[in-house]
């Protein structure tokens, strides 16, 4: 039994694993860093709320009108994606091509729906939010009249 393991996931699982048994620090501090980058660079969504002051933004903080797990969680699937394909690139060249093509497929595919599962839950939140303003300023233009 144990020798038809050895001839799949496990001797690739072997080979990856002292690939990058020096370098893997390094990579997932580049994916965070290279992350951030991005994230900031094109996916900064624009505000529907201006603040005119830090504490009022502080004051939605504190009170979870904010939620800035939605950011963390935008950047963490970058930075995932970036080394679950780096490590999907060394499977391939370290173990074998097509075994390591066929799992960086599958584990992109795993990562995006678990984090799509995640932010569903934050947009839900962001729309309540929208709805609970929406419904505040109506009935405070109905306490005017």
């Amino acid at each position: 039994m144990e020798g038809i393991l050895r001839l799949g996931f496990f001797t690739m699982a072997e080979k990856v694993t002292a690939a990058l048994k020096g370098p893997f620090p390094f990579i997932v501090t580049g994916a965070v860093i290279a992350a951030i980058w991005i994230y900031f660079l094109f996916l900064i969504p624009r505000k529907t709320k201006r603040y005119g002051s830090f504490a009022e933004y502080l004051n939605d903080v504190l009170n979870f009108k904010v939620m800035l797990m939605g950011v963390v969680a935008k950047i963490l699937y970058i930075a995932f994606t970036i080394v679950a394909f780096i490590v999907g690139i060394v499977a391939m060249f370290a173990a074998n091509f097509f075994v390591g093509l066929i799992g960086m497929l599958i584990l992109e595919l795993l990562l995006r729906l678990f984090f799509e599962l995640v932010m569903v839950l934050f947009s839900i939140q962001e729309n309540l939010v929208v709805f609970n303003d929406r419904i505040d300023n109506h009935l405070d233009d109905d306490d005017k009249d």
